[in-house]
């Protein structure tokens, strides 16, 4: 009877072994909002992408190829349009603060392909985090391809974002708010307090992003709603895209746009009126 015990864990151990490769598991551990997997798949998008899974989320992706600086969601490819107020005039925007680090898929972003930013602060709460993107989501090698840190270019930090805010001197052209902990945003940054202090912390004609998962219509849309009023008591303007338009009552991601500047986003709409697909 007592070899019986080894081989059941061995057994254990190859199921276990065999479901990781199955899987294309490259990191199981625990972070600040739980179980995080790491895992390489061809069924996402039906190509091969590297996805952040935590506590059963997907968080972040990237590709595994030459194109691992871009983003592979819709929703990351949407906070682009921070750069349209500035794409009619001679000026660019030079600083920018992401919210969020997630699996840095977005300071990627604008690193690789924003030269004209000469400052990215990006504040990640969850040290964890930070250490599984520069192993598994090319954060080690951005650094080793643009110099970004050590040119001061990029400025990670590990803190909370509104605390981090609060005690920040500094101004942006432009903040992304992509903070989350699983499914849970940080409701902090979303309601009066934390818009004020964005606008605080925006150089005139500034633009602010926050993406929020929400439906647009029925009892799922209250986070939307509450942003943007939220928003737009502290701004002139409060723009929506939403990834959610073909199922309105189904929560999806929403990049939230409040600016000052008077400038139409292509694609958008104006908040308080809703889409007409909706």
């Amino acid at each position: 009877m007592p070899p019986a015990l080894p081989i059941a864990i061995c057994a254990t151990l190859a199921l276990v072994i065999a479901l990781i490769r199955a899987r294309g598991i490259v990191f199981v551990g625990r972070t600040m909002a739980g179980l995080t997997i790491v895992h390489d798949d061809r069924r996402v998008m039906h190509e091969r992408i590297r996805v952040l899974e935590v506590a059963g989320t997907y968080q972040s992706a990237t590709y595994l190829d030459d194109r691992w600086a871009e983003p592979v969601f819709e929703y990351h490819r949407l906070f682009d349009h921070a750069f349209d107020p500035w794409a009619a005039t001679a000026v660019s925007p030079r600083s920018a603060a992401v919210l969020g680090g997630g699996g840095y898929a977005l300071p990627k972003h604008l690193v690789a392909h924003h030269s004209e930013l000469a400052r990215i602060d990006v504040v990640e709460i969850d040290p964890a985090i930070e250490r599984i993107a520069r192993r598994h989501f090319f954060l080690d090698r951005l650094e080793q391809t643009y110099h970004a840190e050590a040119i001061g270019r990029l400025n990670l930090h590990v803190d909370d974002a509104f605390e981090w805010l609060e005690s920040c001197d500094e101004r942006f052209d432009i903040i992304i708010n992509d903070c989350f902990l699983a499914l849970t945003p940080e409701f902090s940054l979303l309601v009066h307090d934390g818009a004020e202090l964005m606008r605080d912390h925006l150089n005139e004609n500034g633009v602010y992003l926050a993406n929020v998962v929400s439906a647009i219509s029925g009892p799922d849309a209250a986070t939307l709603y509450v942003t943007a009023e939220a928003l737009r008591a502290c701004f002139s303007h409060v723009w929506v895209y939403s990834c959610g338009l073909s199922d309105p009552f189904t929560s999806d991601n929403n990049i939230v746009i409040a600016t000052d500047a008077p400038h139409a986003f292509v694609g958008a709409w104006e908040w308080p009126n809703l889409p007409k697909e909706a």
